[in-house]
């Protein structure tokens, strides 16, 4: 019978007792899905056709030309373009490195092929025509010069300034920060229009454009609230999703009345993303490390601001305290220990708390009539550290922040280690309540 009392009390002890939650500090990172997809700034010029006929271009697409260097030529008759055609007889692969581009251009659509972006499809096709036009036009690049005197109305263009030249126009080439806005992010009425793939052209077409920067920028539409936490940020790095390379990129934020933009600037490598216009990236801000803790630990407190001298020990215990001054109710001056716990420091001050210091009160230093009043107050952010069976606010430093849970740095003082048990609701308890 009294096994069975007991048993049944710690039955109602077990399901009556309010119990804490536990959390045990680890160390880790924060994995956020910083994926977005941005538009592409850059300094370029489309030069357009002067002549009308059949168009021959000598150049690979996104490659780098000097000044003078043959871009392309028009054939008014027709009879320069007919006779390099008639020349190949067929064989078009007589240039291995034609098999290679070939190649080349169709496996990375498929390695890039997804069924949300149907569009690739044609550009795939563009760009497969493009490559069996240029390799045509490889075998006349040899013996232009000496040709273009035996053939009439044969117009060559050559580059006006170097740069990288592009074979392809979007209607973007002059679109500036001051004149952006989140219409063109619509991706799904773009349109590329690849201009090797043309074998006549008419006076004024759009011929080829011409990269003249390496300086380029992508511009991103971000909510306003990460746009505040971007701000802090003055440099950012950045994944490219299309080849897996990375970045750090200038960042600033461009608040704009129909929302903000995150604008990231690069210095060079333009030409690795010079056909493109949309570019999907990945923003590298959580690789800060440190002690991985849930958000609903945090909570904050209030401490006193004393001098560092003005803090003692209890000779009996050696715990931290100061020489409170108050008057009793006969009006007699008293002094006593008043226990304390130092939650931070500075280079001349503690933060401290006691149950028996309230603002107004004076404390004494030690063997001294030096008096100091509490007034100056300040919160410190801390979790509830529960090691000893009981709860003991221990101040952190976050690192990074998400809305589930912090980075918290690791080896501060007053703070906590790596294994330690917190309380995972610091809205559930308070500092001193005993565990179970």
């Amino acid at each position: 019978m009294i096994i069975f009392i007991y048993l049944l009390y710690n039955v109602y002890v077990y399901f009556t007792t309010e119990r804490v939650a536990v959390y045990e500090v680890s160390q880790g990172t924060i994995a956020e899905n910083n994926v977005f997809t941005g538009i592409i700034l850059r300094e370029e010029k489309v030069y357009r056709t002067e002549e009308s006929g059949y168009i021959n271009y000598y150049n690979r697409n996104a490659t780098k030309v000097g000044v003078s260097s043959y871009v392309y030529s028009i054939d008014k008759t027709g009879n320069f373009y007919n006779n390099i055609r008639s020349q190949n007889n067929g064989q078009l692969f007589s240039d291995k490195n034609s098999y290679a581009d070939l190649e080349k251009t169709a496996s990375d659509y498929v390695n890039e092929y997804s069924n949300q972006n149907f569009y690739q499809v044609y550009n795939f096709q563009y760009d497969m025509e493009a490559e069996l036009m240029k390799a045509l036009n490889k075998t006349s690049l040899s013996s232009l010069e000496s040709t273009s005197d035996s053939y009439q109305g044969l117009h060559i263009c050559q580059a006006a300034e170097p740069g990288i030249v592009v074979y392809n126009t979007d209607g973007f080439e002059n679109l500036e920060l001051e004149n952006l806005t989140k219409d063109v992010f619509d991706m799904s009425g773009y349109h590329k229009n690849n201009l090797m793939t043309r074998e006549q052209v008419n006076a004024e077409d759009p011929a080829y454009k011409m990269i003249t920067s390496e300086i380029w920028s992508l511009v991103i539409p971000v909510e306003q609230q990460y746009a505040l936490e971007l701000e802090k940020e003055s440099n950012i790095k950045v994944k490219f999703k299309k080849n897996g390379g990375s970045a750090w990129g200038v960042s600033k934020i461009l608040t704009k009345d129909d929302g903000s933009y995150l604008v990231l600037t690069f210095q060079n490598s333009v030409i690795r993303f010079a056909t493109e216009r949309y570019l999907e990236v990945e923003l590298l801000l959580s690789d800060t490390e440190g002690l991985k803790i849930p958000n609903t630990s945090l909570t904050e407190k209030s401490f006193f601001l004393i001098p560092k001298e003005y803090l003692t020990k209890d000779e009996s215990n050696s715990s931290n305290g100061v020489i409170r001054r108050y008057k009793n109710e006969d009006g007699e001056i008293v002094t006593e220990f008043a226990p304390v716990v130092v939650a931070e420091e500075t280079k001349d001050m503690y933060y401290v708390a006691g149950d028996k210091l309230s603002a107004g009160d004076k404390i004494q230093k030690e063997k001294s009539d030096d008096i100091f009043p509490l007034r100056e107050q300040e919160s410190l952010q801390g979790v509830y550290n529960i090691n000893r069976g009981y709860a003991v606010f221990r101040k952190v430093k976050i690192l990074y922040q998400n809305e589930e849970y912090a980075i918290i740095e690791t080896g501060t003082n007053y703070g906590i280690t790596l294994y330690d048990h917190i309380a995972l609701e610091a809205s559930e308890i308070t500092e001193n309540q005993i565990i179970h």
